[in-house]
């Protein structure tokens, strides 16, 4: 949806003739460009050829507008009562009348629905979103009388604008927009970068197959139905006319689904490269359908993303080289204690490489090395510094957590780390570190308004995910990858001391800082909410907003009761343990418990995969977390479980290497 002087012109003069009685406005008093997309985002209808009447939802986003324009667009500063007895509005404003907006002010596009979703979703309005909406009158600042906090909130006007958006728009390209679709890229990219007329701009993005990033529309990017849309018109619609529409969806879907069309209907989509002669669905017709699906059900509404730090991908490699040396020595498997030494082998190289080309100019070195390099050159045991600033029975925990690597049992009834067939395409891939932003660039697109904000594409710019105005084949590959994995949860200390300050909704990245920067750097911080985003516990809105997930609600109430000096309160090896005592024993539905007979410990030891002195030590962890009595798993156990039911996509979701091929 998109709304500037021209459509709100013509909004309020259709308005105007119905306040004069009258049935419907003249197409020829109108333009025919603003009428053509208000047309497409379903605000007016033509009741004949000449002849348009405003939709309900046209005539609601009229009043809308009409209500803004009375309070007008100076601050006003009068303290009123809000929804709750407890709290005061202490500022809201409107909008000047349509004929003294800027030609460039758009009232309404992809980025202000993107900061009225956040703000809905997480009940008050982010920090980047605070000035766009408060400007529009979509946002009032109020006060809680009883703490005396104050924070902004959407306006009436603004839920109202949400309420209209919900409805569906019509999709209709015709031959010459479908080849400026052809010719775009699929994004992230620069909107300097892209080649599109305004109108063609209002057009696609009035269909919502486009939008644009907040704050100020920096990043251009197709949307989840745009990119499926692309993808069908890369492959089909050759012709004249409408080449892909509502109706021609839906006959292509008859078809599939009956063959029951229309002679004339048949031929058409046989033209247009949907169907071949001989009535089968063309891979342009199979694409078609998953628009119509798109239309029908909507795009998704969770964002999946993936990290993994330099030091995780140095610990993948090592394992994998120890596989390869075990070929010939079967001493050589990753154990932990082989592994460990590997890791100190390798990390002792990077530094003195590291010194080498630095030599006594440390400060000129990246920042996040100069303080270990330092230490390097000064230790005397070179174990006791590895130790000190590496943890990296934390870096498997992640990668188990993200299945790249799983911990099993070999022969000889060690633990060993196998590396998983995501682990290997990982590898593959030959990557330093790729971080959820990175991902999150790639992945929010497919949303149905939202585009990615400049700095997530600069770092995916940086880690090789995102090249010449749309993802990279290893773009795309860790964007499938996340949407993909089987997760495992891995909270360190660190992560549930932010994790904390997260309630469900009403935090942001400014205020979780703010409470933790005189103790920890910011760098440290904003990792561990990526971390903890990545593994889907939260959700960092646009607006500089954070929400728990479902499945970071149902963690945060499992992790109520567990006490804070553990080191991994939750870990993957934890889960499989829990998991595999689930397996073997008994649930008391209304106890909310699951006892575990003492014989069937050896079962649930089995089922796990994991060696005997890992199983030991994970059961040891769940009991002094919480997880498990003597004999029984308890709620906290059983919520945890059902957090990590959800960490994942249970959908089959369309792959990325799909769009990519």
């Amino acid at each position: 949806m998109v709304i500037k002087k021209e459509h709100a012109l013509v909004l309020e003069k259709m308005m105007s003739d119905v306040d004069a009685g009258l049935l419907a406005t003249d197409l020829s008093q109108l333009d025919n460009d603003t009428v053509r997309e208000l047309d497409l985002m379903g605000l007016v209808r033509f009741e004949t050829p000449a002849k348009l009447i405003l939709t309900y939802t046209g005539r609601a986003l009229a009043n809308v507008l009409r209500e803004l324009y009375s309070l007008g667009p100076k601050p006003n500063l009068e303290e009123e009562s809000y929804e709750s007895q407890n709290v005061v509005v202490v500022e809201k404003r409107g909008l000047a009348k349509p004929e003294e907006w800027d030609p460039d002010f758009r009232f309404i596009g992809s980025e202000i629905i993107a900061f009225l979703d956040a703000a809905n979703r997480a009940e008050r309005v982010g920090p980047l979103g605070i000035e766009p909406l408060m400007e529009r009158g979509l946002a009032l600042k109020v006060r809680n009388q009883e703490t005396k906090k104050e924070y902004y909130t959407l306006s009436e006007q603004g839920k109202a604008i949400l309420d209209i958006y919900s409805v569906s728009p019509k999709l209709i390209i015709d031959s010459e927009l479908a080849d400026v679709i052809r010719g775009l890229p699929v994004g992230p990219a620069r909107s300097s970068e892209i080649k599109l007329s305004v109108k063609n701009s209002h057009l696609l993005e009035s269909m919502r197959l486009i939008a644009y990033s907040v704050p100020n529309g920096e990043i251009f990017s197709f949307t989840a139905l745009g990119q499926a849309v692309k993808k069908t018109l890369m492959l089909g619609g050759f012709g004249e006319g409408t080449v892909l529409s509502e109706d021609i969806l839906k006959a292509i879907a008859d078809w599939y689904d009956e063959r029951k069309i229309t002679d004339v209907a048949l031929v058409t989509l046989q033209s247009l490269g949907y169907v071949d002669g001989d009535g089968n669905l063309l891979l342009a017709g199979e694409w078609a359908l998953e628009v119509y699906r798109l239309l029908k059900d909507g795009p998704r509404k969770e964002i999946w993303s993936f990290d993994i730090e330099e030091g995780e991908m140095m610990a993948l490699r090592a394992i994998k080289a120890l596989w390869e040396k075990a070929k010939t020595n079967k001493n050589e498997r990753p154990t932990l204690e082989n592994l460990k030494k590997e890791m100190i082998d390798r990390r002792i190289k990077q530094y003195k490489e590291l010194i080498d080309r630095y030599g006594r100019k440390l400060n000129e070195m990246p920042e996040k090395y100069q303080q270990i390099a330092k230490a390097f050159e000064d230790a005397k045991d070179l174990t006791a510094w590895y130790e000190g600033y590496f943890d990296l029975r934390a870096d498997l925990h992640s990668m188990e957590g993200f299945e790249l690597i799983r911990s099993t049992i070999d022969d000889e009834g060690k633990e060993v780390f196998e590396i998983t067939e995501w682990g290997e395409k990982v590898l593959d891939r030959n990557v330093q570190s790729v971080s959820s932003d990175s991902v999150k660039a790639i992945t929010i697109t497919r949303k149905t308004f939202s585009s990615p904000n400049l700095e997530w594409v600069k770092k995916a710019e940086e880690e090789g995910l995102v090249g010449s105005k749309e993802p990279t084949k290893n773009g795309y590959f860790f964007a499938n990858l996340a949407e993909h994995i089987e997760r495992l949860p891995l909270i360190t200390k660190f992560e549930r001391t932010v994790f904390s300050l997260i309630p469900e909704k009403g935090a942001n990245i400014n205020e979780v800082i703010d409470k933790l920067k005189d103790q920890f750097e910011e760098d440290r911080i904003r990792f561990a909410l990526e971390k903890l985003e990545a593994r889907h516990l939260i959700e960092i809105l646009p607006d500089g907003n954070i929400i728990e997930t479902e499945a970071g609600k149902l963690m945060d109430k499992a992790l109520s009761g567990v006490p804070t000096g553990l080191g991994f309160p939750v870990n993957p090896l934890l889960v499989r343990v829990l998991r595999a005592l689930r397996e073997v024993g008994t649930l008391y539905v209304k106890e909310r418990k699951v006892r575990i007979l003492p014989k069937n410990i050896k079962e649930a030891l089995k089922i796990s995969g994991l060696s005997k002195d890992a199983f030991q030590d994970a059961l040891e962890l769940a009991r002094a977390a919480g997880y498990i009595g003597e004999t029984s798993i308890n709620e906290q156990g059983l919520l945890l479980l059902e957090a990590v039911e959800k960490m994942s996509s249970k959908k089959d979701l369309v792959s990325y290497h799909e769009i990519l091929d």
